[in-house]
């Protein structure tokens, strides 16, 4: 009984997590407001605008390495949840979710649509889904790598929390 308790606890907190992990990443996507929409349709132009310049500049950083980051838990994510474990799969709900992301920030200017956004959150999402594959070899269970993403998920939570109250 005291295991069973134990996992369902572990069920709801990394639930819990995931919610969290939604809602930080829906206000870093959605927290700028623009006069007019902007979209940029011709692949790796921001990219390579960015990569001439100072790759340590603060901004240049975040943007593509940010992009990179805040999607490679939802490829982690998108393994678990899907029953099947396909890297492609995991990938494509990536894409799509970036797209559709893309797309609101277009329509109610809360950012500019970016091609480039879209390359660098499907890289992370990549990057998040052959994590866990990885893993999941290495661990050859499925409930070790739940509860392992979950604790250092939790870990990255609270460090994101700090940094998001500490920033704003």
């Amino acid at each position: 009984m005291m295991n069973k308790n134990r996992h369902i606890l572990h069920r709801i907190l990394f639930y819990c997590i995931f919610v969290f992990y939604v809602i930080m990443s829906l206000a870093i996507l959605f927290r700028t407001s623009h006069l007019t929409r902007t979209v940029n349709l011709i692949p790796f132009r921001t990219i390579s605008s960015f990569l001439s310049r100072n790759i340590f500049h603060i901004f240049v950083f975040s943007n593509l390495f940010g992009n990179i980051l805040l999607f490679v838990p939802l490829g982690i994510y998108s393994m678990i949840f899907m029953r099947e474990k396909s890297k492609k799969k995991a990938t494509f709900v990536v894409f799509l979710t970036s797209f559709a992301v893309e797309i609101v920030q277009y329509t109610f200017k809360k950012g500019i649509g970016d091609i480039d956004d879209i390359i660098l959150n499907v890289l992370g999402g990549y990057i998040g889904a052959v994590f866990y594959q990885k893993w999941l070899v290495k661990l050859e269970n499925e409930k070790k790598i739940n509860l392992l993403i979950g604790a250092i998920a939790f870990m990255v939570a609270m460090i994101s929390l700090l940094a998001m109250i500490f920033y704003y």
